[in-house]
Order: C-alpha cells, then sequence, then structure tokens
C-alpha cells in the first residue's frame, strides 16, 4: 500500500511548496511570541473598551490574552495559524491526484506496475506526513521562542524591577528574586524597582505585598490586601465606596461599571478623588490606597502572563493539526473525485474557505454565533485549550472525520474510471 519510488517523487516535486509555508509560519509564531507583552496588550483592551460594540467583541476575543499562550490562541491560531497551512493543503491535494490526472502524469505513473490503489495510498501518505512536519517544526520553533525570549521552559526570568534592585542592594537577582522583602526594606532598592517597572512607589510597594503574599501565603503589610472583598473592613465600607465611585464617575463623565474596573484613572484626576471621599465621608487615602491595590493586582496579572503552558502549546499545535488533517481529508477527497483541477478546486477549496469564513463570521457579531454549527473550524478551539477546557472529544471528531475521508478517497480513487 505504499511506493517508496512514487513518495520521493513526490516529496521532491513539492518539497519547496512545503518548505516556504512552513517557514512563513515558523517566523510569524516566533516574532509574535518575541514581541508579546502584557502591558500593550492590556493597553489596547483598556482603548477598545471605550468603543461601543466593537469594545464587547474585542473584549471577547481578547479574554485570557494576557498570558502568552492565550494570546497565541486568539491571534496565532485563530487567524495565520490556519490561513497558511490551508493554502498548502489546497494547494498540494489538488497537486497529488486531481492536477497529474488533469496533465496526463498520471497515466503515465498507472502504466507502470505499481498498483492505482498503492499511487493514491502513497499520495495520502505524503499529504498527511507533510501536514504532520508542519507543525513539528512550528512547535519546536515556538517552543526554542519561548525560551530565547521569555526563559519560559527553563531557568528563571527576571523582571526588570528585581534586575535594577539587585544592582541597588550588590545582591544577585537569584536572591532578590526570592526575597523581595529585601527590596521593601531598602528605600534606594524601593525606588529604582519602582522606577523599572515604571510604577509609582506607592503603587510599587502594594505590588511587592501582594506578590510576597502570593508566594508566602503571608499576611502583607495593613492596607496592601484592601481590595479583597473578604476583608471584614472593606465589607463594611463597601457601601460608601460605591457611592464615593458614583461621585468620582459623574465627576469624569464616564460610567461608574468602567471606572470601577479601571480606578488607575482617578489617580491623575485630584478633584474625582475629592467628590468620592466627599460622597463617601471616607478619607482621601481610601480611595488612594484602593487604587494603588488595583494597580498592583495588574502588575502581578503581568507577570503571570509570562508563565509558560508547555503542554497547553503542545496541545495546541496538535489541535491545529488535526483541523488541517480533517480539512487535508476533504480536499483530498474532492481530487480523487474529480479528473480536472477546476473541479477538483472548486469543492476541495471552497468548502475549507467556506468554513474558515463562516467561523469567523460567527465570531464577528452574536447575531451570526449560529454559523460555527456551519464550520469545521468550530471543532478547534484555541481559548479552550488556553484555559484548560475540554477538547478532547472535538480532537477525535477531527481525527475521526479526517480518516474517514482519507479513505474514501483511496476507494473512489481505485475504482473511478480515469482518461488513460
Amino acid at each position: 500500500m505504499f511506493s517508496k519510488t512514487i513518495f520521493k517523487q513526490t516529496l521532491k516535486q513539492n518539497w519547496k511548496l512545503w518548505a516556504i509555508f512552513t517557514a512563513l509560519s515558523a517566523v510569524m509564531v516566533a516574532v509574535i511570541i518575541a514581541v508579546f507583552d502584557p502591558r500593550m496588550i492590556q493597553s489596547m483592551m483598556d482603548m477598545f473598551a471605550d468603543m461601543p460594540g466593537l469594545g464587547d467583541m474585542i473584549g471577547e476575543r481578547m479574554s485570557g490574552e494576557l498570558s502568552l499562550l492565550g494570546m497565541l490562541g486568539n491571534s496565532f491560531y485563530s487567524m495565520q495559524g490556519l490561513i497558511l497551512p490551508l493554502v498548502f493543503v489546497i494547494m498540494t491535494a489538488n497537486s497529488l491526484i486531481a492536477s497529474q490526472v488533469d496533465r496526463g502524469s498520471m497515466a503515465y505513473i498507472l502504466s507502470t506496475p505499481i498498483k492505482r490503489v498503492k499511487v493514491v495510498s502513497t499520495q495520502a501518505l505524503y499529504m498527511v506526513t507533510s501536514v504532520l512536519c508542519m507543525f513539528l517544526v512550528v512547535t519546536l520553533v515556538g517552543l526554542s521562542s519561548v525560551q530565547l525570549f521569555h526563559n519560559g521552559l527553563w531557568g528563571e526570568a527576571f523582571t526588570p524591577d528585581v534586575i535594577a534592585a539587585a544592582e541597588v542592594l550588590a545582591l544577585s537577582k537569584e536572591e532578590v528574586s526570592g526575597d523581595l522583602s529585601l527590596i521593601l526594606n531598602d528605600e534606594e532598592a524601593l525606588r529604582a524597582g519602582a522606577k523599572a517597572r515604571g510604577l509609582e512607589e506607592d503603587v510599587y510597594t502594594a505590588y511587592l505585598n501582594l506578590k510576597l503574599m502570593e508566594e508566602t501565603g503571608e499576611v502583607p503589610p495593613m492596607g496592601a490586601n484592601m481590595m479583597n472583598a473578604d476583608n471584614p473592613l472593606m465589607a463594611a465600607m463597601q457601601g460608601k465606596v460605591i457611592d464615593g465611585l458614583s461621585a468620582a464617575a459623574e465627576e469624569l463623565g464616564m460610567d461608574v461599571a468602567d471606572l470601577s474596573t479601571n480606578m488607575g484613572k482617578l489617580k491623575d484626576h485630584p478633584t474625582a478623588i475629592a467628590a468620592a471621599a466627599e460622597a463617601s465621608g471616607l478619607p482621601e487615602t481610601i480611595f488612594t490606597t484602593i487604587i494603588n491595590q488595583q494597580l498592583a493586582a495588574k502588575e502581578l496579572n503581568y507577570d503571570h502572563g509570562i508563565d509558560f503552558n508547555i503542554i497547553g502549546f503542545v496541545n495546541m499545535n496538535l489541535g491545529v493539526f488535526l483541523l488541517m488533517f480533517a480539512t487535508a481529508g476533504i480536499s483530498f477527497l474532492f481530487s480523487c473525485i474529480f479528473n480536472l483541477t477546476k473541479n477538483s478546486l472548486a469543492l476541495g477549496a471552497g468548502i475549507p474557505i467556506a468554513s474558515l469564513i463562516l467561523q469567523i463570521m460567527s465570531q464577528a457579531s452574536k447575531e451570526l454565533e449560529n454559523l460555527k454549527f456551519l464550520s469545521l473550524n468550530t471543532l478547534f478551539d484555541p481559548a479552550a485549550i488556553a484555559k484548560g477546557g475540554t477538547f478532547w472529544p472535538q480532537f477525535a471528531a477531527m481525527a475521526a472525520l479526517g480518516a474517514a475521508l482519507y479513505l474514501i478517497g483511496i476507494k473512489v480513487f481505485k475504482e473511478k474510471d480515469l482518461p488513460l
């Protein structure tokens, strides 16, 4: 069921096409990983949040993108990582069977002692192998890029504040990173760390306290945990705080819900803080502490953003491979059915492209959400993989569908009449 000679010939004819699309995919994933910055992503989310309609759509799409894996899932593996392999699959599947029948070269191949079923089986094997090797390369390049740019696989990545503070304290970065209280207890190191991180010193102090609490489980100094809903003081003041935020939102001309999730905007508006204090009857220091706490929590989320889930990344590449495996099965089937390239591409390219378009449309509007049930691409959900959701049943479905399509294509080509 396999011809080594035909496989070598097919490889020789198609390796340049494979190399081009594989290199493009690998370079794109490497560049996206290299430029990843949780702060930049948060800034984009804040910018789009003020745009009606678009803000909601972008917010849903970018949910979870503060992590490197989440960002890859919602960008590369939702667009570039699908389009490039899709074009390769369509072009290759057509060239393996239909194009050769159309040109007449298949007649020459079948005039040899090699049986027809062995020819088509070998071409199917090349199709699957080429797609598999493409994603193996992308996976390896991605993992290498994560290590190169973010120390995400082994070793330790140090934040700019730890590097700056270590220099002031004349200690190693490992020592300072292992005991952040060293920064808290040294005013000069605290100033250097805050400057390196681009924060005000009070916000940076709150960040260090949150970081210590996360790492050691110890209770941080008084006031660092003001935003915790379990804090008795916060619970008692909750109503007054809401009154204060409502007054501040009115002063700023914005919605109170938006202000409550982005209270950093109060930092540059003393009049708004004063309005909040007056309406609530609470000291301005209370609101300042809450603002610092929220900004510190964001900084902590930025640190989490560079944590990398290796298994999740491998699963994401496995998922997109299985999607392309099933998609290639569609293109290969129609390549086996039709004798003319134009007919093979009409359905072998038309159906996969339509599937991608339907998936994109379903994400653009809630009114079009049901279109996802008409798309094969719905079975690949990078967001679910990034968040540790359920995806193995979808993987199994794509694998079964792809295998069935290849087997049907082989059977059709074996039994059909050819213009020899």
